[in-house]
Protein backbone atom coordinates (compact mmCIF):
# COMPACT_ATOMS: atom_id res chain seq x y z
CA UNK A 1 0.00 0.00 0.00
CA UNK A 2 1.85 3.24 -1.42
CA UNK A 3 1.77 5.54 1.68
CA UNK A 4 3.34 9.26 1.77
CA UNK A 5 3.44 12.09 4.00
CA UNK A 6 3.25 15.80 3.49
CA UNK A 7 4.30 18.07 6.17
CA UNK A 8 3.02 21.50 5.70
CA UNK A 9 4.77 25.05 7.08
CA UNK A 10 7.89 27.24 5.89
CA UNK A 11 9.07 27.17 9.55
CA UNK A 12 10.25 23.55 8.61
CA UNK A 13 12.00 24.89 5.76
CA UNK A 14 14.06 27.28 7.95
CA UNK A 15 15.26 25.61 11.12
CA UNK A 16 12.35 24.09 12.57
CA UNK A 17 12.63 20.86 13.74
CA UNK A 18 9.74 18.62 12.22
CA UNK A 19 9.18 15.15 13.63
CA UNK A 20 5.46 14.38 12.61
CA UNK A 21 6.99 12.37 9.68
CA UNK A 22 9.10 10.17 12.00
CA UNK A 23 6.04 9.20 14.47
CA UNK A 24 3.75 9.10 11.86
CA UNK A 25 5.91 6.61 10.13
CA UNK A 26 6.54 4.41 13.29
CA UNK A 27 3.33 3.92 14.12
CA UNK A 28 1.82 3.30 10.44
CA UNK A 29 5.19 0.82 10.47
CA UNK A 30 2.89 -1.04 14.03
CA UNK A 31 0.08 -2.06 11.67
CA UNK A 32 2.41 -2.65 7.99
CA UNK A 33 2.01 0.23 6.15
CA UNK A 34 5.46 1.33 5.24
CA UNK A 35 5.92 4.89 4.08
CA UNK A 36 7.45 5.40 0.30
CA UNK A 37 8.22 9.35 0.37
CA UNK A 38 8.21 11.77 2.79
CA UNK A 39 7.71 15.63 1.25
CA UNK A 40 8.24 19.21 3.55
CA UNK A 41 6.57 22.00 1.34
CA UNK A 42 6.31 25.72 2.70
CA UNK A 43 3.17 27.75 2.64
CA UNK A 44 3.23 28.05 -0.84
CA UNK A 45 -0.31 27.37 -2.54
CA UNK A 46 1.09 26.46 -6.18
CA UNK A 47 3.81 24.04 -4.38
CA UNK A 48 1.94 22.71 -2.12
CA UNK A 49 -0.45 22.28 -5.10
CA UNK A 50 2.05 20.20 -7.22
CA UNK A 51 2.73 18.44 -4.11
CA UNK A 52 -0.26 16.99 -3.14
CA UNK A 53 -1.10 16.48 -6.84
CA UNK A 54 1.82 14.22 -7.50
CA UNK A 55 1.26 12.29 -4.60
CA UNK A 56 -2.28 11.95 -5.50
CA UNK A 57 -1.18 10.33 -8.25
CA UNK A 58 1.41 7.79 -6.85
CA UNK A 59 -0.12 7.18 -3.82
CA UNK A 60 -3.17 5.07 -2.22
CA UNK A 61 -2.66 6.81 1.09
CA UNK A 62 -1.52 10.61 1.41
CA UNK A 63 -1.43 12.25 5.14
CA UNK A 64 -1.12 16.28 5.31
CA UNK A 65 0.11 17.68 8.52
CA UNK A 66 0.07 21.54 8.99
CA UNK A 67 -1.70 24.38 7.61
CA UNK A 68 -5.12 23.72 9.03
CA UNK A 69 -5.17 27.19 11.05
CA UNK A 70 -7.22 30.27 11.04
CA UNK A 71 -4.33 32.40 9.36
CA UNK A 72 -3.77 33.89 5.63
CA UNK A 73 -0.67 31.07 5.55
CA UNK A 74 -2.97 28.33 6.24
CA UNK A 75 -3.83 27.05 2.98
CA UNK A 76 -3.91 23.16 3.13
CA UNK A 77 -7.91 22.54 2.98
CA UNK A 78 -7.93 24.96 0.17
CA UNK A 79 -4.88 23.32 -1.81
CA UNK A 80 -6.41 20.26 -1.34
CA UNK A 81 -9.86 21.34 -2.40
CA UNK A 82 -8.66 22.36 -5.45
CA UNK A 83 -6.31 19.64 -6.38
CA UNK A 84 -9.11 17.46 -5.98
CA UNK A 85 -12.71 19.20 -7.25
CA UNK A 86 -14.21 18.80 -3.89
CA UNK A 87 -15.64 21.84 -2.41
CA UNK A 88 -14.91 23.36 0.91
CA UNK A 89 -18.36 23.34 2.85
CA UNK A 90 -19.55 24.97 6.35
CA UNK A 91 -19.87 21.84 8.62
CA UNK A 92 -22.02 23.06 11.78
CA UNK A 93 -21.02 20.08 13.60
CA UNK A 94 -17.12 21.38 13.22
CA UNK A 95 -18.00 24.96 14.12
CA UNK A 96 -19.74 24.11 17.46
CA UNK A 97 -16.80 22.34 18.42
CA UNK A 98 -14.53 24.96 17.70
CA UNK A 99 -17.39 27.34 19.44
CA UNK A 100 -16.96 25.51 22.38
CA UNK A 101 -13.51 25.10 22.47
CA UNK A 102 -13.10 28.68 23.16
CA UNK A 103 -16.44 28.92 25.93
CA UNK A 104 -14.27 26.44 27.80
CA UNK A 105 -11.90 29.12 27.87
CA UNK A 106 -14.52 32.02 28.18
CA UNK A 107 -13.30 33.95 25.59
CA UNK A 108 -15.21 35.45 22.67
CA UNK A 109 -14.26 33.05 18.95
CA UNK A 110 -12.40 35.64 16.47
CA UNK A 111 -14.19 35.42 13.41
CA UNK A 112 -11.36 34.30 11.63
CA UNK A 113 -11.87 30.57 13.06
CA UNK A 114 -14.72 29.80 11.24
CA UNK A 115 -12.49 28.91 8.82
CA UNK A 116 -11.55 25.81 10.16
CA UNK A 117 -15.04 24.48 9.78
CA UNK A 118 -15.02 24.08 6.33
CA UNK A 119 -14.46 20.44 5.57
CA UNK A 120 -14.16 18.84 2.09
CA UNK A 121 -17.12 18.24 0.38
CA UNK A 122 -17.79 14.12 1.67
CA UNK A 123 -15.17 13.98 4.40
CA UNK A 124 -15.29 12.67 8.00
CA UNK A 125 -14.48 15.12 10.55
CA UNK A 126 -11.07 13.79 13.14
CA UNK A 127 -12.31 15.46 16.89
CA UNK A 128 -9.43 17.38 18.10
CA UNK A 129 -9.26 18.11 22.01
CA UNK A 130 -6.60 19.96 22.24
CA UNK A 131 -6.46 22.73 19.75
CA UNK A 132 -9.20 24.50 16.95
CA UNK A 133 -8.10 22.92 13.91
CA UNK A 134 -10.58 19.59 13.25
CA UNK A 135 -8.99 16.66 10.74
CA UNK A 136 -10.22 15.32 8.09
CA UNK A 137 -10.21 12.05 6.21
CA UNK A 138 -11.78 11.89 2.60
CA UNK A 139 -11.76 8.88 0.45
CA UNK A 140 -11.71 9.66 -3.32
CA UNK A 141 -11.40 6.73 -5.78
CA UNK A 142 -9.95 4.04 -3.16
CA UNK A 143 -7.71 6.50 -2.02
CA UNK A 144 -7.55 7.90 1.63
CA UNK A 145 -6.52 11.82 2.05
CA UNK A 146 -6.07 12.39 5.76
CA UNK A 147 -5.75 16.02 6.84
CA UNK A 148 -3.86 16.69 10.07
CA UNK A 149 -2.94 19.60 12.11
CA UNK A 150 0.89 20.66 12.65
CA UNK A 151 1.38 21.54 16.40
CA UNK A 152 2.15 17.47 17.40
CA UNK A 153 0.65 17.89 21.09
CA UNK A 154 -2.59 17.88 18.32
CA UNK A 155 -1.85 15.62 16.20
CA UNK A 156 -0.09 12.59 18.10
CA UNK A 157 -3.40 11.97 19.98
CA UNK A 158 -5.98 12.90 16.71
CA UNK A 159 -3.66 10.08 14.86
CA UNK A 160 -4.06 7.44 17.85
CA UNK A 161 -7.41 8.05 18.40
CA UNK A 162 -9.09 8.12 14.87
CA UNK A 163 -6.50 7.61 12.21
CA UNK A 164 -4.75 5.04 13.25
CA UNK A 165 -7.95 2.44 13.86
CA UNK A 166 -9.21 3.76 10.28
CA UNK A 167 -6.17 2.62 8.93
CA UNK A 168 -5.61 -0.41 11.02
CA UNK A 169 -9.20 -1.65 10.29
CA UNK A 170 -8.67 -0.74 6.37
CA UNK A 171 -4.80 -2.29 5.70
CA UNK A 172 -3.41 -3.89 8.46
CA UNK A 173 -0.85 -6.26 6.56
CA UNK A 174 0.59 -8.73 9.42
CA UNK A 175 1.94 -7.47 12.28
CA UNK A 176 4.93 -5.15 13.63
CA UNK A 177 6.71 -4.75 16.98
CA UNK A 178 9.34 -2.55 17.97
CA UNK A 179 11.51 -2.80 20.92
CA UNK A 180 13.63 -0.19 22.01
CA UNK A 181 16.98 -0.18 24.18
CA UNK A 182 18.86 2.73 25.61
CA UNK A 183 22.24 2.60 26.22
CA UNK A 184 24.70 5.30 27.87
CA UNK A 185 28.53 5.56 28.75
CA UNK A 186 29.71 3.76 25.54
CA UNK A 187 30.39 5.28 21.79
CA UNK A 188 28.15 4.34 18.85
CA UNK A 189 31.49 2.46 17.38
CA UNK A 190 31.56 0.50 20.59
CA UNK A 191 28.01 -0.52 20.85
CA UNK A 192 28.50 -1.60 17.18
CA UNK A 193 31.12 -3.87 17.74
CA UNK A 194 29.78 -5.30 20.86
CA UNK A 195 26.73 -6.40 19.19
CA UNK A 196 27.35 -6.84 15.54
CA UNK A 197 27.80 -10.90 16.27
CA UNK A 198 23.94 -10.30 17.07
CA UNK A 199 22.79 -8.26 14.43
CA UNK A 200 25.03 -10.47 11.81
CA UNK A 201 23.02 -13.63 12.62
CA UNK A 202 19.98 -13.45 9.62
CA UNK A 203 16.71 -14.06 11.12
CA UNK A 204 13.46 -14.85 9.52
CA UNK A 205 9.66 -14.98 11.25
CA UNK A 206 6.94 -16.45 9.52
CA UNK A 207 5.20 -13.46 6.52
CA UNK A 208 7.69 -11.24 8.30
CA UNK A 209 11.68 -10.11 9.51
CA UNK A 210 13.85 -9.15 11.57
CA UNK A 211 15.61 -6.34 11.15
CA UNK A 212 17.83 -3.68 13.49
CA UNK A 213 19.38 -0.02 13.78
CA UNK A 214 21.12 2.18 15.44
CA UNK A 215 21.11 5.83 16.76
CA UNK A 216 23.57 7.74 18.24
CA UNK A 217 23.07 11.35 20.44
CA UNK A 218 25.19 12.85 22.16
CA UNK A 219 23.95 11.77 25.54
CA UNK A 220 23.86 7.78 24.37
CA UNK A 221 22.87 5.23 21.92
CA UNK A 222 19.93 3.55 21.12
CA UNK A 223 19.06 -0.25 19.80
CA UNK A 224 15.80 -0.36 17.69
CA UNK A 225 14.88 -4.24 16.86
CA UNK A 226 11.98 -4.22 14.33
CA UNK A 227 10.25 -7.56 14.27
CA UNK A 228 7.33 -8.57 11.68
CA UNK A 229 5.27 -11.28 11.10
CA UNK A 230 2.35 -13.08 11.47
CA UNK A 231 2.47 -14.63 14.61
CA UNK A 232 2.16 -12.02 17.44
CA UNK A 233 3.46 -14.81 20.03
CA UNK A 234 6.91 -15.93 18.11
CA UNK A 235 7.68 -12.14 17.61
CA UNK A 236 7.65 -11.53 21.10
CA UNK A 237 9.33 -14.25 21.78
CA UNK A 238 12.07 -13.46 19.26
CA UNK A 239 11.92 -10.01 20.81
CA UNK A 240 12.34 -11.18 24.18
CA UNK A 241 15.18 -13.61 23.15
CA UNK A 242 17.15 -10.42 21.17
CA UNK A 243 17.20 -8.36 24.39
CA UNK A 244 18.40 -10.82 26.36
CA UNK A 245 21.41 -11.38 24.20
CA UNK A 246 21.77 -7.65 23.47
CA UNK A 247 21.74 -7.41 27.89
CA UNK A 248 24.36 -10.05 27.97
CA UNK A 249 26.91 -8.14 25.73
CA UNK A 250 26.29 -4.60 26.91
CA UNK A 251 25.37 -5.54 30.44
CA UNK A 252 24.61 -2.58 32.88
CA UNK A 253 25.25 0.02 29.71
CA UNK A 254 21.66 -0.49 28.46
CA UNK A 255 19.33 1.83 31.30
CA UNK A 256 16.13 1.21 30.25
CA UNK A 257 13.43 0.35 27.65
CA UNK A 258 11.13 2.35 24.83
CA UNK A 259 9.44 5.05 26.97
CA UNK A 260 11.99 5.10 29.63
CA UNK A 261 14.44 7.99 29.90
CA UNK A 262 17.38 7.86 32.75
CA UNK A 263 15.57 10.14 34.57
CA UNK A 264 12.33 8.14 35.34
CA UNK A 265 14.57 5.15 35.94
CA UNK A 266 17.16 6.44 38.35
CA UNK A 267 13.57 7.90 40.15
CA UNK A 268 12.11 4.18 40.12
CA UNK A 269 15.65 3.25 41.54
CA UNK A 270 15.49 6.02 44.29
CA UNK A 271 11.84 5.38 45.25
CA UNK A 272 11.76 1.59 45.45
CA UNK A 273 15.36 1.41 47.62
CA UNK A 274 13.33 4.29 49.55
CA UNK A 275 16.17 6.86 49.00
CA UNK A 276 16.43 10.45 48.78
CA UNK A 277 18.28 12.89 46.72
CA UNK A 278 19.50 16.57 46.51
CA UNK A 279 21.56 18.12 44.17
CA UNK A 280 23.97 21.05 44.06
CA UNK A 281 24.94 22.73 40.28
CA UNK A 282 27.03 25.07 38.78
CA UNK A 283 27.77 24.50 35.26
CA UNK A 284 24.41 22.45 34.65
CA UNK A 285 22.44 25.24 35.77
CA UNK A 286 19.49 23.64 36.99
CA UNK A 287 19.43 20.93 34.28
CA UNK A 288 19.67 18.18 36.93
CA UNK A 289 16.71 18.88 39.05
CA UNK A 290 14.50 19.58 35.77
CA UNK A 291 15.06 16.38 34.16
CA UNK A 292 14.58 14.75 37.73
CA UNK A 293 10.98 16.56 38.55
CA UNK A 294 9.56 16.07 34.84
CA UNK A 295 9.11 12.73 36.01
CA UNK A 296 5.70 12.40 38.04
CA UNK A 297 5.96 11.83 41.42
CA UNK A 298 9.61 12.94 41.89
CA UNK A 299 8.67 14.37 44.91
CA UNK A 300 8.94 11.34 46.81
CA UNK A 301 12.78 10.96 46.74
CA UNK A 302 14.15 14.54 45.10
CA UNK A 303 14.41 17.04 47.72
CA UNK A 304 16.38 19.90 46.91
CA UNK A 305 18.07 21.45 44.43
CA UNK A 306 20.23 24.71 44.14
CA UNK A 307 21.96 26.43 41.38
CA UNK A 308 25.79 27.95 42.77
CA UNK A 309 26.97 29.44 40.25
CA UNK A 310 29.01 32.13 41.82
CA UNK A 311 32.28 30.96 44.89
CA UNK A 312 29.91 32.76 46.81
CA UNK A 313 27.04 30.97 46.76
CA UNK A 314 29.25 27.75 46.94
CA UNK A 315 30.60 29.42 50.49
CA UNK A 316 27.28 30.64 51.24
CA UNK A 317 24.97 27.68 50.50
CA UNK A 318 27.04 24.49 50.46
CA UNK A 319 29.74 25.42 53.04
CA UNK A 320 32.66 25.12 50.47
CA UNK A 321 35.67 26.26 51.92
CA UNK A 322 37.82 29.51 51.09
CA UNK A 323 40.88 27.83 51.03
CA UNK A 324 39.72 24.71 48.53
CA UNK A 325 37.99 27.34 46.15
CA UNK A 326 41.56 29.50 46.63
CA UNK A 327 44.27 25.97 46.43
CA UNK A 328 42.43 23.81 43.48
CA UNK A 329 39.63 26.42 41.85
CA UNK A 330 35.98 26.35 41.62
CA UNK A 331 36.51 23.40 38.84
CA UNK A 332 37.98 20.81 40.45
CA UNK A 333 37.52 17.42 42.54
CA UNK A 334 37.89 18.99 45.75
CA UNK A 335 35.53 21.71 45.36
CA UNK A 336 32.79 19.23 43.77
CA UNK A 337 33.24 16.97 46.95
CA UNK A 338 32.55 19.69 49.40
CA UNK A 339 29.28 20.87 47.18
CA UNK A 340 27.91 17.38 47.30
CA UNK A 341 28.50 16.24 50.95
CA UNK A 342 27.02 19.92 51.58
CA UNK A 343 24.02 19.69 49.98
CA UNK A 344 23.76 16.64 51.38
CA UNK A 345 24.01 17.52 54.73
CA UNK A 346 21.82 20.42 54.51
CA UNK A 347 19.25 18.64 52.89
CA UNK A 348 19.40 15.46 55.11
CA UNK A 349 19.56 13.50 51.92
CA UNK A 350 20.58 9.67 51.32
CA UNK A 351 22.87 10.89 48.15
CA UNK A 352 23.99 14.42 47.16
CA UNK A 353 24.98 15.46 43.69
CA UNK A 354 27.11 18.16 42.61
CA UNK A 355 28.32 19.70 39.27
CA UNK A 356 31.39 22.13 38.79
CA UNK A 357 33.00 22.62 35.11
CA UNK A 358 33.92 24.57 32.08
CA UNK A 359 30.46 24.05 29.59
CA UNK A 360 32.35 26.26 27.17
CA UNK A 361 32.29 27.88 24.27
CA UNK A 362 35.60 29.61 26.30
CA UNK A 363 38.17 28.59 28.58
CA UNK A 364 38.13 29.48 32.02
CA UNK A 365 40.11 32.84 33.07
CA UNK A 366 42.95 30.02 34.49
CA UNK A 367 43.12 27.86 31.33
CA UNK A 368 40.89 25.03 32.30
CA UNK A 369 39.56 23.73 28.61
CA UNK A 370 36.00 23.67 27.66
CA UNK A 371 34.13 20.77 29.20
CA UNK A 372 36.65 19.55 31.57
CA UNK A 373 34.01 18.43 34.25
CA UNK A 374 33.74 17.17 37.51
CA UNK A 375 30.89 15.46 39.19
CA UNK A 376 30.94 14.20 42.93
CA UNK A 377 28.25 11.76 44.32
CA UNK A 378 27.93 11.73 48.30
CA UNK A 379 26.41 9.35 50.34
CA UNK A 380 26.67 7.75 53.61
CA UNK A 381 29.37 5.27 52.32
CA UNK A 382 30.99 8.23 51.20
CA UNK A 383 32.18 10.45 48.15
CA UNK A 384 32.66 9.39 44.97
CA UNK A 385 34.26 12.30 42.51
CA UNK A 386 34.37 11.45 38.54
CA UNK A 387 36.52 13.82 36.38
CA UNK A 388 35.38 14.27 32.25
CA UNK A 389 36.47 15.84 29.39
CA UNK A 390 33.52 16.22 27.45
CA UNK A 391 32.93 18.00 23.92
CA UNK A 392 30.71 19.80 21.72
CA UNK A 393 28.42 23.13 22.11
CA UNK A 394 27.63 24.59 25.30
CA UNK A 395 24.13 22.61 25.86
CA UNK A 396 25.62 19.37 24.56
CA UNK A 397 28.04 19.73 27.03
CA UNK A 398 25.58 20.16 29.58
CA UNK A 399 23.23 17.50 28.17
CA UNK A 400 26.34 15.51 28.64
CA UNK A 401 27.03 16.77 32.43
CA UNK A 402 23.49 15.91 33.74
CA UNK A 403 23.16 12.50 32.05
CA UNK A 404 26.53 11.50 33.48
CA UNK A 405 25.38 12.75 36.44
CA UNK A 406 22.77 11.02 36.84
CA UNK A 407 23.95 7.76 35.24
CA UNK A 408 26.80 7.65 38.53
CA UNK A 409 23.92 8.07 40.94
CA UNK A 410 21.90 4.89 38.70
CA UNK A 411 25.27 2.39 38.81
CA UNK A 412 25.46 3.02 42.70
CA UNK A 413 21.88 1.94 42.77
CA UNK A 414 21.71 -1.10 40.80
Amino acid sequence: MHTEIICIGSELLVGTINTNGAYISEKLATIGLKVKREITVGDDFSELENAFSESFNRANIIILTGGLGPTFDDITREAVSKATGKKLVPNKDALKIISEFFEKKKLKMPKDNEKQAYILEGAEIIPNGLGTAPGQILEINGKIIILLPGPPREMKPMFEATVLPHLKKRFERGLLKIKVLHTVGLAESVVDEKIRKIVDVERTLEGGEVSFSILAKHTGVDIKIIASGTDEMLIDKTIQNLKKEFYNVLKNFIFGEDNQTLESVVGELLFKRRKTLSVAESCTGGLISHRLTNVAGSSMYFKEGVITYSDNSKKRLLGVKDETLNKYGAVSGDVAQEMAEGIKKISGTNFGISTTGIAGPKPSSTGKPVGLVFIALASNDGTKIRQFQFTGSRAEIKDKIATAALDILRMNLI
